[in-house]
């Protein structure tokens, strides 16, 4: 009797074991078939004053002083029909920056939907690129493309992070803006960056990193400008 008792749990154990490896390769089949590795870029420029003779070097996404996203941009303009915008890779003083320019730049407004109250709307550039290499959103200072310029980066260790894992750095960056304004005239600039893993088991599961900055400027402007950006790694599932 303690014979096949032991014949029928050591059974178990078998089939428990081979369960178990069987689902780590579904697992890693359904993770290979469904996996998606991106980039996401966004700029946003907002005024209330019409701006003229526009050119802004704004931080970009770059590794070893080349950028993809960088280059994508250039050749697909944001996917934007609006031919009024130029676009191009400029090495600065700083580094391999955005350069976006046009003639003329109105203010946008849009009607909020809460209240019926006109506001002010941003011009919003967008662009995601997509690559077959898992992007290293633990670790991305050294292995991804980060925006740059970045200086006096430290850690932030008085802000919890969450989860654990993850970490937070605040740095200052540089934008250069150019353009001929009213003296009361109000502008922001925001950039922000994401890189991210996504796969598909028995439910969608990423991990990422991403950054942001924004920096306000008042009048007409004509050099660059310090603004401080912050970098959160290890956000996610691992």
């Amino acid at each position: 009797m303690r014979t096949r008792y032991k014949i029928i749990v050591l059974l178990i154990i078998i089939s428990a074991v081979l369960l178990s490896i069987w689902w780590q390769d579904q697992k890693q089949r359904m993770y290979d078939r469904n996996h998606i590795s991106s980039y996401d870029y966004y700029i946003e420029l907002t005024t209330d004053s019409t701006l003229s003779n526009v050119t802004l070097y704004l931080p970009l996404p770059v590794i070893n002083n080349t950028s993809s996203v960088g280059t994508d941009i250039v050749e697909h303009h944001f996917n934007d029909y609006d031919h009024s915008w130029k676009y191009t890779l400029v090495d600065t003083e700083h580094g391999l920056m955005l350069s976006i320019k046009n003639e003329k730049i109105e203010p946008k407004y849009a009607t909020r939907s809460r209240d019926s109250k006109t506001i002010l709307s941003p011009n919003m550039f967008s662009m995601t690129l997509f690559t077959n290499q898992t992007i290293d959103t633990m670790n991305p200072l050294s292995n991804e493309m980060v925006l740059m310029p970045k200086y006096n980066l430290t850690q932030n260790v008085t802000r919890r992070p969450y989860p654990p894992a993850s970490e937070i750095f605040d740095y200052e960056s540089k934008m250069y803006a150019y353009y001929d304004t009213s003296s009361d005239a109000n502008v922001s600039i925001s950039v922000y960056l994401n890189g991210r893993n996504g796969w598909w088991i028995g439910g969608w599961l990423y991990n990422s990193y991403w950054e942001d900055m924004e920096i306000k400027l008042s009048g007409s402007q004509a050099g660059w400008t310090t603004v401080n950006g912050q970098l959160f790694t290890g956000e996610g599932t691992y």
